[in-house]
């Protein structure tokens, strides 16, 4: 199975005669899974950057302008961060995200940034890029784990899919299980599965401007 993940790159995860499967807090089979439902997968990532899935759970959802189009990976400005870059004073980055909220954080030694599966530095990011930024709340502040810059086609994809809009925030908590996945089902086949990397947390939100 494949998944679109928040970001828009698509993740691939591996099953095994293991791998337990859950939909719509159900018991479930692989078969269950349809393009265009939401998923959380938990396993452990592999040196090819897919996911070996040890559970997969899932929601309906009816393609791009269903009712499932917010990705399971937490609450928009708690547990993850996504919009356009509005400043940069590194170490720190200000996004407007996809809820018209701005939203200023700081990178730490320990922070990956990425572009698709590139390492970069804040010198190759730009105003008026887009990124998506998982991490975990620290004294009320949002520490990013990972920083990815998404390209212009994956972020109109994203578009398209429903994850840039204000919905997206209201995703479930269970995308912040360590060592788990969340994404949208692209393509459901035996024997892979999606993954996509969880456990982003938001900063600490500001106030839109007047």
């Amino acid at each position: 199975m494949k998944i679109s993940r928040p970001d828009g790159s698509e993740a691939t995860v591996k099953i095994t005669s293991t791998t337990e499967f859950r939909k719509d807090r159900e018991p479930a089979k692989l078969k269950d899974f349809k393009v265009g439902d939401g998923v959380v997968v938990r396993g452990e990532e592999n040196p090819d950057y897919s996911f070996t899935a040890q559970m997969i759970v899932g929601r309906n959802g009816n393609g791009p302008n269903g009712p499932n189009r917010q990705n399971p990976v937490g609450t928009l400005g708690k547990d993850f961060v996504i919009g356009e870059v509005k400043a940069l004073d590194p170490p720190s980055i200000t996004v407007m995200r996809t809820d018209n909220v701005k939203q200023t954080f700081e990178l730490n030694e320990d922070t990956s940034l990425r572009k698709g599966r590139e390492s970069v530095t804040m010198a190759d990011v730009q105003v008026g890029d887009h990124i998506f930024a998982r991490g975990a709340l620290q004294d009320n502040q949002f520490v990013p784990k990972t920083v990815t810059v998404i390209a212009p086609d994956q972020w109109k994809r994203m578009q398209e899919l429903g994850v840039t809009s204000p919905a997206a925030g209201r995703a479930t908590q269970q995308g912040n299980a360590q060592g788990g996945t969340a994404g949208s089902a692209t393509k459901a086949t035996p024997g892979a599965a999606p993954g996509a990397a969880s456990g982003a947390a938001p900063s600490k939100p500001t106030e839109p401007p007047n």
